[in-house]
């Protein structure tokens, strides 16, 4: 083939040109990375012709545009933070597919005003250039030269926002290795309550969707008066995970220390981990209610493998829903319903002590009222806002009942997650993928509840150390041994200072996120430890 007309027949698209400005756009700004080799070999397979005995058939133009459609979205989605693709579609197979409604609008969260700005700009400039052959040569060279060089030569730009840990004093590797072996040799045993122990129950509400990040977005704080009635609240309580699951998994596990995603889901070695079988080992008689069927993301399953196969199963029958789950399937019921339900069930009950596992999905991003049709259209901050605030009043209610049934009360209010309400360039809004500390630092309340704590001044004590689900466990277990309503209980101030530290670990799959002096530092799927600045962290 004679070389000039060869280099005659290279073309440039337009299209291609755009592609790649708007990946150096996204990679300055530390939302994707860049595979050198695979980006390269695109650029390539974009620009150079096949032969023109092919591409005399209709079926190449057809075929080669789509096929490099495909390429380019898959290759988009490899330097991307998001998971394997692969990996991503099981867990979507797992949990259920979200509505359309929701899809659209979790694919709205992805694109601000600036990003559709300068994406039009740069297409606009790519079709200008296509139009003289010189430029175009020049673009390409500039392309052909740039993303070589690209890690060399924007080093200093990304290093406020995210760099490779080269060599550092400490690893974050062997930071992470030392921390599992730490915390597998921690374990809580429940002992069980002397005869003359004073009873009480315990229940654990489990909310999906609601970190501190979440509550500072819509104007609260941990001085609102639904935080300020608990007698200790956590504010540095990692939930160690951004989702549902494993959340719950951990929950159940906390009378051990935090293991890895994997570990925990083994059976031989999660028996003396089990917090709820600890508390039935007690003379707890152990319930289960949800404001759902259970269905999604195999809630009723994990439970059950959990602790809770003989608990006793409260389900919302005879109710009308009055919210939809964000498939547009599962309907959620009042929450106060359901506890209220719970305690009325418990006034006729004969067991001395009783333990509830209470979970409520109201605050899941794309959960809505029966019958709202704009949901998806709305501005997320006021929807979660109002969510919130009427699930926090139900919450309130219900305390108030247990106040009036007289009843000794240890009552936990525990998240199971943050909603990521907002997002950044490191990872969009309602995203979870990277347990990124705004998701999982959650609030944790326990309040006292009976005769002796209701008419007393809430005098609150905060847990400002690192904790996790261990600590919730320890907690539980210094209470059953030593009532905290009867004359023998350990002091707040004793509380305060033994209740067990769990450093920052947080991850889903294979996202890790560590934290070291101060600093936090992220693993992902290519397994390269980088450390997170403020960019990746708002």
């Amino acid at each position: 083939m004679n070389f000039y007309n060869f280099s005659n027949r290279i073309r440039l698209s337009p299209l291609v040109v755009w592609y790649f400005l708007l990946k150096l756009y996204l990679f300055q700004k530390g939302s994707i990375t860049l595979d050198i080799p695979y980006n390269l070999f695109f650029l390539c397979y974009c620009i150079m012709p096949f032969p023109e005995a092919i591409e005399r058939y209709m079926v190449y133009r057809v075929v080669k545009p789509a096929f490099s459609l495909v390429l380019a979205l898959s290759l988009l989605w490899h330097d991307s933070w998001l998971p394997p693709i692969l990996d991503a579609g099981m867990f979507l197979s797992q949990q259920g597919i979200p509505s359309f409604s929701y899809i659209i609008s979790f694919i709205g969260g992805f694109f601000s005003m600036s990003f559709v700005a300068i994406s039009i700009i740069f297409l606009l400039f790519s079709f200008f250039v296509h139009r003289f052959r010189t430029i175009t040569i020049a673009v390409l060279a500039v392309l052909i030269i740039t993303v070589p060089l690209i890690p060399q030569n924007v080093t200093h730009t990304l290093e406020p926002q995210i760099q490779t840990v080269e060599a550092a004093e400490t690893n974050p590797a062997k930071q992470l290795e030392a921390f599992y072996s730490t915390e597998s040799e921690r374990v809580i045993i429940f002992n069980k309550p002397q005869a003359s122990s004073v009873p009480f129950d315990i229940v654990i509400l489990h909310v999906c969707s609601l970190s501190w990040d979440d509550l500072k977005q819509i104007g609260m704080s941990k001085d609102d008066p639904f935080f300020s009635q608990f007698d200790y609240l956590f504010t540095n309580f990692n939930s160690a995970t951004g989702y549902s699951g494993p959340a719950v998994v951990r929950l159940l596990q906390a009378s051990c220390g935090q293991r890895s995603h994997v570990d925990i889901h083994k059976k031989e070695k999660k028996n003396a981990c089990l917090m709820f079988e600890g508390l039935a080992s007690a003379g707890y008689e152990n319930n289960v209610v949800m404001s759902h069927d259970g269905k999604y993301g195999d809630y009723s399953r994990l439970i059950k493998a959990n602790g809770l196969e003989k608990a006793t199963l409260l389900l919302p029958e005879k109710l009308s829903p009055t919210a939809v789950f964000f498939d547009e399937k599962t309907p959620l019921y009042s929450d106060y319903t359901m506890m209220k339900r719970w305690l009325d069930a418990r006034q006729d009950a004969k067991s001395e002590r009783a333990a509830l596992y209470y979970n409520s999905v109201l605050l899941h991003a794309g959960s809505h009222w029966v019958g709202e049709k704009a949901w998806a259209s709305r501005d997320k901050h006021d929807q979660f806002k109002e969510v919130s605030t009427v699930l926090l009043k139900d919450v309130k209610k219900f305390i108030d009942n247990l106040k009036s049934s007289k009843r000794n009360t240890v009552l936990v209010f525990i998240p199971e997650h943050g909603r990521a309400l907002t997002g950044s360039p490191f990872q969009p809004p309602d995203l979870r993928d990277i347990p990124l500390p705004k998701i999982t630092k959650v609030p944790v309340g326990i309040k006292l509840i009976g005769p002796k704590f209701n008419n007393a001044k809430t005098d609150q004590r905060l847990i400002t150390k690192p904790t996790s689900y261990f600590a919730i466990s320890w907690l539980l277990s210094k209470f059953v041994e030593n009532s905290p309503f009867g004359k023998s209980s350990l002091s707040p101030e004793e509380i305060l200072f033994k209740v067990p530290k769990t450093d920052f670990v947080s991850e889903h799959e294979w996202n890790r996120i560590i934290e070291m002096n101060g600093k936090y530092f992220y693993s992902g799927k290519d397994k390269k430890w980088r450390e997170l600045a403020q960019d990746q962290l708002k």
